[in-house]
């Protein structure tokens, strides 16, 4: 008999106009199109980028012709897998191989690895989320890929950092974020990007195994989409 797991930690973040978005994005728009009261049902309309929230990749988001996400089964969004500390991590600081290298003990063939960072503690409209998070460097990403995961998740705005140009910030790293993803999506591997509440899974231990999801909607031919991710312990 199916047994259900003792607790269910949610590792997404929220939708709503207000929430952090890729600094280059349009924000989000949620109007309400429809009132029960008014028209006996309620609806709203809502517009967004497909790598808004807590979200996956394809390939398809760096490779001109990689696998979009409709081209892979249900079960590649969900899987064994384990969370790493890494935190606490400075401002603008790259994860380096060395960083992930002393857990590879825990790390399975065929596991979603996910990284704890603690940047999950500056979300918002920060500068610190939307701009200095930590991210993986081009060696650290090579190096996961090599361990053969399913999916590689990290609780801050991407796998790879900011590099381009805001009013009120410029570039945080010369690491390309081509250099972070690639290693991953050339191998079909995902990125989760903005997690939240890894810490929560890991209860205080350096690293902990769980079950975790993390479906977007059937999509058909997009490069990533919005996920609602949880763990099971």
């Amino acid at each position: 008999m199916f047994e259900s797991p003792d607790q269910i930690v949610d590792l997404s973040n929220p939708i709503d106009e207000s929430i952090p978005t890729w600094p280059t994005f349009e924000p989000v728009r949620c109007e309400q199109t429809d009132w029960a009261a008014r028209d006996g049902f309620t609806m709203e309309r809502i517009e967004m980028a497909s790598h808004t929230a807590t979200h996956v990749d394809a390939p398809r988001h760096f490779i001109p012709e990689g696998r979009t996400l409709d081209d892979f089964s249900i079960e590649k969004f969900m899987g064994e897998g384990v969370v790493l500390d890494l935190a606490p991590k400075e401002p603008e600081n790259g994860i380096t191989k060395s960083e992930i290298e002393q857990y590879e003990s825990e790390i399975q063939s065929g596991d979603v690895v996910m990284l704890h960072t603690g940047w999950d503690e500056h979300y918002g409209r920060t500068p610190e989320y939307l701009f200095e998070f930590p991210f993986l460097t081009g060696e650290a990403a090579e190096y996961l890929a090599s361990q053969s995961p399913k999916a590689v998740g990290i609780d801050t705005a991407s796998v790879g950092g900011w590099v381009d140009e805001a009013p009120a910030h410029g570039p945080a790293t010369d690491v390309q974020p081509d250099e972070s993803h690639l290693p991953l999506l050339e191998n079909d591997i995902i990125p989760i990007e903005e997690l939240r509440n890894l810490d929560t899974v890991l209860d205080g231990q350096d690293s902990r195994r769980a079950f975790f999801c993390y479906t977007p909607l059937n999509y058909q031919g997009t490069g990533g989409g919005s996920v609602r991710a949880f763990a099971m312990l």
